[in-house]
């Protein structure tokens, strides 16, 4: 696949302050591209985006209000923007009017610009499997108001592919670690166990421990991204991005980590969290196949880097 010259192109990277949004803006700078970083900095933080460069534009303001009619047309968006899992059972409402509601309005505007999108969804549609791994033939059931805000965003974005011929692209992330990812009980237990390692405290595990995921090095996401917006292929057709084939335990993780860290943290077991799907395992052959997406970090690579990063905040 021939990349493509990006040097006076302007993207919009919604959700671009974030933690996966922010890494694609990077990369387009990279590139030589322009970039309007659309953000509401509920979870993104400033720190994460360049402040010298003068090819970076950051608009504070919410997806489900903002008037896109005010940026012109722009090459491509990134869509980054949603609310995390957990907080999606507190409020309901609000996670379908960000994750999937303001999605409607993004997609309206590209589509008066003719403007290619690529969309953040989650292996969360699926729910519990039934086989593993996954592929994206798989019964949708999802388990969470996350899950199914962001089932709802793809099926908008199905029809403006179908109906208006928008060159849409949906990638359904699995489990998103990296550097600048938010330490919370929210946001993914690799920050949470390796800041407790680090501060030699006990790991918590929720659950038996036994519950698997297909752990996704953020270097990987943006990799897919990238290649989805240079694709001709697979418009209109959500995409499993998973990590490297692995089905990797929580307990197994906490082992590893505390190996990597140089501590051997005491274990303590709460009960699961809501939500908490039981095994994850991407099948990402449909991505590789019209994209050409495939993974290269492994987990112990990323986990080193996540801990060399985690060791300087």
């Amino acid at each position: 696949m021939v990349e493509r010259e990006l040097a006076n192109k302007r993207f919009l990277v919604i959700g671009g302050a974030g933690f996966i949004g922010s890494h694609i803006v990077d990369a387009l700078l990279g590139k030589g591209g322009e970039v309007l970083v659309l953000d509401d900095f509920s979870n993104g933080k400033r720190t994460n985006l360049p402040s010298d460069s003068e090819k970076v534009r950051v608009i504070e303001g919410d997806v489900r209000t903002f008037d896109y009619s005010t940026l012109g047309k722009v090459e491509c968006v990134f869509n980054e923007a949603a609310r995390p899992l957990l907080p999606s059972f507190e409020d309901p409402v609000t996670d379908a009017a960000v994750n999937a509601g303001a999605v409607g309005r993004l997609l309206e505007y590209a589509r008066r610009e003719d403007v290619k999108v690529v969309h953040a969804s989650s292996g969360s549609v699926y729910g519990n499997p039934m086989t593993v791994p996954i592929s994206e033939q798989h019964p949708l059931n999802p388990i969470s108001p996350y899950g199914a805000s962001k089932l709802a965003s793809e099926f908008y974005c199905r029809m403006y592919h179908r109906e208006y011929g928008l060159e849409v692209f949906m990638l359904r992330y699995f489990n998103v670690y990296g550097p600048r990812q938010t330490v919370s009980e929210e946001m993914g237990v690799v920050p949470i166990f390796v800041r407790r390692a680090l501060r030699k405290e006990p790991l918590r595990i929720f659950g038996d421990g036994k519950q698997t995921r297909d752990f996704l090095n953020v270097a990987d996401v943006v990799r897919a991204n990238l290649l989805a917006y240079e694709s001709e292929r697979g418009a209109g057709l959500p995409m499993n991005v998973g990590g490297m084939g692995e089905e990797t335990t929580i307990l197994d993780l906490a082992n590893t980590v505390m190996e990597l860290c140089g501590y051997q943290a005491p274990v303590q077991f709460a009960a699961p969290k809501p939500g908490d799907i039981r095994r994850l395992l991407a099948d990402n052959s449909l991505a590789k196949e019209l994209i050409g997406y495939i993974p290269l970090v492994s987990l112990v690579e990323g986990l080193k880097e996540y801990i060399r990063y985690a060791s300087t905040i």
